[in-house]
């Protein structure tokens, strides 16, 4: 069993990922010594803060809403902390963060630490080509921005710029080879020199190629996770900004592409936000990581885009068929549904994918109702593989298993594919119904295909599910948010109430119980909840759900 999973994983693989990954083993990054000779900039940077503060004092600092302590070199690896916290304190995310331009002395203090204390010679997290992507780009953007940087600071930049451009993450692809590609491009228009233009074209060479690959035609990133799409559209903000300070080392049509994906990222990410104007929890998402919608707009408007949010006419429902990426999300003054009619991933990197298929989230007002789990932790553990699974989001469930097979932190074997997906507004612009089929049942030797489409309106929407085929167990999922508050349940009805809102659900088909759960807004954050537990007693169930003002 074990080897057909590692045969449905592995199958998907580029060859580039699995030549790179060998070549990996046996190439090594050499340690140079560069000479950094700082570029003049014909333009002006554009300084935003998008951070929160993460460097407290000389040895006090928090990532991922948890503090630790940096007292000795040894702690910069420490095995008390988990990875991502670790690669957390390599990236210095608090040089561009809000106040700090009150806490230089602060930040040169680290920064020299680090020098200190993370040779090259050493390696560990610091000198990983991920780690070092961020942090090339945030010591860069804060000398940009007026930080004091002496001969030490720019020749370690440089170093790590040299060190990185033989260790790009081709093994992996995706989002990780893109803030390579990124920081080789801070670091070539940031210096002047031959190894800071070999680190240039080096960028330059596939930065377009893998632009127009991870950025699809409706605006949205090509790993289909809002969050990583909120990462990428500063990324480009970052770029943009750096392009229009070095005009004249970056070609023209590399400037006007990257203008090009600004624009339509910035709708695709008011499209797939919810009523409270943040992202949607699909697949690896989380608040606190990416930069708020707010910030980035703010960013964007800095840099002269012109950022319109949605202006919806009152009784009027706008659909966004968002066909590249997948996703259905309609919007009124009132309420958001944003649903996941989307494949898994890319299908060579879905380390960020969930088993999540056809699950959707709904708010009204301002206010998150129906909710996916979200993420409290990355690695290898249990509760990630529980985050990830089908059981915590808003979908269903046959004979207990995914509806993908996600394995390990990272990694999916047998994957769903949608079929039939089908978007149409119905006789006037007051009703919208849409509908698609996955097949990740069958893949798994289950021989059932599950088929569900709505049918909303201004005031409700009805959810069918039609489960095709044989199967021992079935059971859905409604995961609410957890300032909803049941006010009455029996076994096919319930109400509910947030803020401002009463929603009343009736079920045909199923069985309603009430379930402990939890929601997990950002990263170390775990937040009581309820779920609605739906257990069939029909391969045809029927959810009603109405809301009103209260």
């Amino acid at each position: 069993m074990k080897l057909l999973t590692y045969y449905h994983t592995l199958k998907y693989l580029k060859f580039t990922q699995v030549y790179h990954r060998v070549l990996k083993k046996i190439k090594h990054p050499k340690i140079r010594d560069v000479e950094s000779v700082r570029s003049l900039g014909e333009g002006a940077w554009i300084t935003q803060k998008i951070y929160t503060q993460k460097f407290f004092d000389e040895t006090n600092v928090i990532f991922l809403n948890c503090k630790g302590e940096v007292n000795k070199p040894s702690d910069w690896n420490s095995s008390k902390q988990n990875k991502l916290w670790l690669y957390n304190l390599h990236y210095f995310d608090d040089l561009n963060s809000f106040g700090s331009q009150s806490r230089s002395k602060l930040q040169i203090y680290w920064i020299n630490k680090w020098i200190a204390e993370n040779p090259a010679k050493d390696g560990g997290n610091g000198w990983e080509a991920y780690t070092l992507s961020l942090r090339i780009v945030n010591w860069t953007k804060a000398c940009l921005s007026g930080l004091a940087a002496d001969k030490q600071l720019l020749d370690s930049l440089a170093q790590q710029a040299d060190f990185l451009s033989q260790d790009l993450e081709k093994h992996l692809l995706g989002n990780h080879y893109f803030v390579n590609l990124k920081a080789l491009l801070f670091a070539g228009c940031f210096f002047d020199g031959r190894d800071a233009n070999k680190w240039l074209m080096l960028a330059l060479k596939d930065y377009e190629k893998e632009l127009k690959e991870q950025v699809l035609n409706d605006g949205g990133s090509f790993e289909l996770t809002p969050m990583y799409h909120s990462i990428m559209l500063t990324d480009l903000l970052d770029l943009y900004n750096l392009f229009k300070t070095y005009p004249s080392k970056i070609p023209l049509s590399v400037i006007d592409l990257t203008k090009q994906k600004i624009i339509i990222m910035l709708v695709w990410l008011n499209q797939m936000s919810l009523g409270d104007d943040k992202v949607s929890f699909f697949n690896d998402s989380a608040f606190g990581i990416a930069p708020d919608n707010s910030v980035i707009r703010e960013y964007a408007t800095k840099l002269g885009f012109g950022v319109n949010e949605m202006d919806i006419p009152e009784d009027t429902l706008l659909v966004n068929n968002l066909k590249n990426t997948g996703y259905v999300s309609i919007k009124s003054n009132d309420f958001c549904l944003i649903a996941d009619l989307s494949p898994v991933g890319p299908s060579y990197i879905p380390g960020h994918a969930h088993a999540d298929s056809l699950s959707f989230e709904l708010s009204l007002g301002q206010s998150r109702v129906f909710v996916n789990s979200g993420i409290s932790e990355y690695g290898m553990s249990d509760e990630r593989l529980r985050q990830r699974g089908t059981s915590s989001h808003n979908t269903v469930l046959i004979n207990e298993r995914n509806s993908s097979e996600v394995w390990s932190g990272f990694r999916v074997a047998r994957r769903a594919d949608i079929k039939n997906r089908r978007v149409e507004q119905l006789s006037s612009e007051q009703k919208i119904e849409f509908s698609a089929a996955h097949n990740g049942y069958k893949k798994l030797g289950i021989n059932c295909v599950h088929h569900r489409t709505w049918n909303v309106s201004l005031i409700s929407c009805k959810v069918k599910d039609y489960l095709q085929g044989n199967f021992e167990s079935s059971a859905g999922f409604l995961h609410l948010h957890p300032d909803i508050e049941i006010e009455f349940s029996d076994n096919n009805s319930c109400r509910l109430r947030s803020h401002s809102y009463t929603i009343h659900l009736k079920i045909e088909g199923a069985k309603i119980m009430i379930e402990n759960s939890t929601w997990h807004p950002e990263f170390g954050i775990v937040l009581s909840s309820k779920r609605l537990m739906l257990k069939y007693s029909s391969s045809t169930v029927i959810y009603q759900i109405d809301w009103k003002k209260s």
